[in-house]
């Protein structure tokens, strides 16, 4: 039915489109049916390895920066830290239930700690006795001395205050590279005998000052390795320069931290 066939005039326009693209009756004008809507997928979480979505979520609202203010002074904290603090607060106001609440919270957080601490310090002490028990009978017997990582010697145990300090590798990996570093040191201290020597040999000045400046930079290479490595790697440089310019003992991680040089350069 066109325009002119209707009973009535139709206008054409906004909301009222030709009689031709008008939906007949009884005929669906969406014959595919309504499109199904999509669930929106729940947000993929990495929880890592032994976690749980649920603890990670967690986790992330706990450190999530707040903003809070104390008196003139705007800060931002972790959520955990500013829940903490308005407990802190709430308690030296006189609540009762936060005091008795906080109060418990920091005695299980240092005995927990205690606890820990005894636990890592016990299995030190039976680690060490192991090995230099071991080590021992190797020496005694003539056998190849076992070299454990961490060493026995590198393992610190203080007993009056419990603390452990492992001065020297605790893994394979810082094991090679403590090996490549003291390779590294010796072939400067080879270096630095080998330029000491050119230097006292020769009598031609531009020579002179070439084996000098070769002699201070493998010094330096021995003395900034030296610096790093714990007490029982620690050696003696032959033929030390003490000339103008030279690296001092002790003091070459000094040197570096101002020149703002990463010790990496120099070991690896």
């Amino acid at each position: 039915m066109s325009d002119e066939q209707l009973p009535v005039p139709y206008q054409v326009g906004y909301g009222k489109p030709p009689a031709e693209h008008k939906f007949q009756k009884g005929r669906s004008g969406n014959p595919n049916g309504r499109p199904k809507r999509k669930k929106p997928k729940p947000a993929e979480v990495d929880t890592g390895f032994g976690r749980k979505a649920a603890e990670e979520f967690l986790r992330r609202e706990a450190y999530r920066t707040v903003t809070i203010r104390e008196g003139d002074q705007v800060m931002e904290l972790p959520a955990i830290q500013a829940v903490f603090r308005a407990m802190g607060v709430a308690a030296m106001k006189g609540n009762r239930f936060v005091q008795k609440t906080l109060a418990e919270m920091v005695t299980k957080m240092e005995a927990d700690h205690h606890a820990t601490k005894f636990e890592l310090f016990s299995t030190m002490f039976d680690y060490k006795h192991k090995w230099d028990e071991e080590i021992e009978r190797c020496r005694r017997l003539g056998l190849p001395e076992p070299q454990p990582v961490p060493h026995p010697d590198d393992v610190i145990l203080d007993p009056n205050t419990g603390d452990v300090k492992i001065l020297g590798p605790s893994t394979k990996e810082q094991k090679q590279r403590l090996d490549h570093a003291l390779a590294r040191r010796s072939e400067a201290q080879e270096l630095v005998s080998d330029y000491a020597s050119r230097y006292r040999r020769t009598r031609d000045a531009s020579r002179k000052a070439r084996w000098l400046e070769e002699w201070h930079y493998e010094q330096r290479m021995f003395d900034i390795i030296n610096d790093i490595v714990g007490p029982r790697y620690k050696a003696k440089l032959q033929d030390r320069s003490y000339a103008r310019g030279a690296s001092r003992e002790g003091k070459a991680l000094d040197e570096i931290r101002r020149n703002k040089v990463m010790r990496s350069d120099y070991v690896e």
